[in-house]
């Protein structure tokens, strides 16, 4: 579920922000269609996603900013680029996968996880077995507990994460009468779909989990 960070590895949200702002300038002054303006679209979608996720819920000023990017963004591609913007299909269903969508579902994935083995960082022992503590440096090295065995017990679909980019990379798209029903008697699965969901504005952030929180 986890997704990269820009290059260089942003030390703060503004930073990865403010890196994205800079690539979306400078593909703003180029002529359309433009392979490495296109390049820099994809890249900033994903990008701009995670500045949201890790923004959310500590910066809301630099959430809403992100999210008028990741918006502009989506626009852009879908307008010149909208081979960027079909639903993948396998399996015998179509699926959403596009950051900028899925930008949109404020949800994320809590892991209940049961830890069965863990180590000391410090000397590689159990941490019960050791005199290190946690969260203290030794010789410049900070002790932590490291986890070397575990199993996930339960995963809940909670608003506000624990772990801040553990999202959804994809959802299904609808079932097939719901997409025939949508799409009229021509639509036959498999053929190739966009999505026009850029064309129309924003029509706003789905907080159907709003009131669930984990940790």
């Amino acid at each position: 579920m986890e997704r990269t960070s820009m290059a260089g590895s942003p030390r703060t949200e503004w930073e990865l922000y403010e890196r994205c702002v800079a690539a979306l300038r400078s593909v703003r002054t180029v002529q359309h269609p433009d392979a490495a303006a296109k390049a820099t679209l994809l890249g900033l979608r994903g990008q701009l996603r995670e500045a949201m996720d890790r923004a959310e819920f500590r910066d809301p000023a630099l959430f809403e900013s992100a999210h008028e990017l990741v918006d502009e963004v989506g626009t852009l591609l879908r307008r010149y680029y909208s081979e960027s913007c079909t639903l993948p299909y396998r399996d015998g269903a179509y699926y959403r996968e596009c950051p900028v969508d899925l930008a949109h579902l404020r949800v994320g994935l809590s892991p209940e996880i049961r830890v069965l083995e863990s180590e000391c960082s410090i000397c590689n022992l159990d941490p019960e077995d050791c005199d290190h503590l946690p969260g203290e440096m030794y010789d410049g090295r900070e002790c932590l507990s490291v986890i070397t065995k575990a199993e996930i017990t339960a995963v809940a679909i909670v608003a506000n994460p624990r772990q801040l980019v553990t999202r959804f990379t994809s959802v299904p798209a609808g079932t097939t009468a719901e997409l025939s029903a949508a799409l009229g008697p021509e639509f036959r699965p498999g053929v190739q779909l966009n999505c026009d969901r850029c064309l129309s504005g924003c029509t706003g952030l789905n907080h159907g989990f709003a009131g669930a929180n984990h940790g």
